[in-house]
């Protein structure tokens, strides 16, 4: 095999081998959203959006089961679009953020159901106490960011909670109990991404309490 030869042939290996292979991913905050939606009085379901304050997933796009997830969210940053709801939220009737300023997921079980399509089985801490809570997600992309240069990797995730097993209980049923969730999420290749994620114990968590 001629020198020219051999590197056109590592040239196309090149992206297939770095695909297989569990690797970290530190999230984008500019490029992962979460928003947050619930019924009112059944006239409709308006949402609002939550900054990630940061996180990291390990992903090996031919072997999910080797995936994790662990994402801190700023409770404080909730938005409406309009500062009195704003308030409203972030005060101990909902979301309480001068005790609980964070919320967390977390899972380290992901399912693939469908070529690009899986379940990703985990805990949602939130205004200190952990529940189970199962993200429904889609692979988006994996590939060479065009511009970064970077291993970039992208999904949306949906899931569906009770506030009430929360001990989130005001204004029922008028505002609906289920919350839907929507995330963007997008990762950079980085295999410093847990060091630099927020520490465990920045998220309060009571698992001994029941609603």
């Amino acid at each position: 095999m001629t020198i020219a030869r051999a590197i056109a042939a590592f040239a196309l290996a090149a992206p297939a081998a770095a695909l297989a292979a569990a690797h970290d991913y530190r999230l984008d905050n500019v490029h992962t959203q979460v928003t947050a939606s619930a019924s009112h009085l059944g006239f409709s379901q308006p949402g609002g959006r939550l900054h990630v304050t940061g996180g990291w997933f390990r992903f090996d796009p031919d072997d999910w089961s080797t995936a994790q997830v662990d994402v801190t969210i700023d409770a404080t940053s909730i938005d409406f679009g309009n500062a009195a709801w704003n308030d409203k939220l972030r005060s101990r009737e909902f979301l309480d953020v001068a005790h609980h300023p964070t919320a967390r997921f977390v899972a380290d079980k992901v399912e693939k159901i469908g070529e690009k399509t899986g379940v990703a089985h985990g805990k949602l801490t939130l205004l200190g106490l952990t529940r189970p809570l199962d993200l429904a997600i889609t692979l988006n992309r994996v590939a060479v960011h065009a511009f970064t240069f970077k291993w970039t990797a992208g999904f949306q995730a949906s899931a569906q909670f009770k506030r009430s097993d929360f001990r989130m209980t005001k204004y029922l049923p008028d505002v609906g109990d289920e919350v839907s969730i929507r995330i963007e999420a997008e990762g950079i290749r980085d295999a410093d991404a847990q060091k630099t994620a927020p520490a465990a114990d920045a998220v309060s968590s009571d698992n001994t309490k029941e609603p």
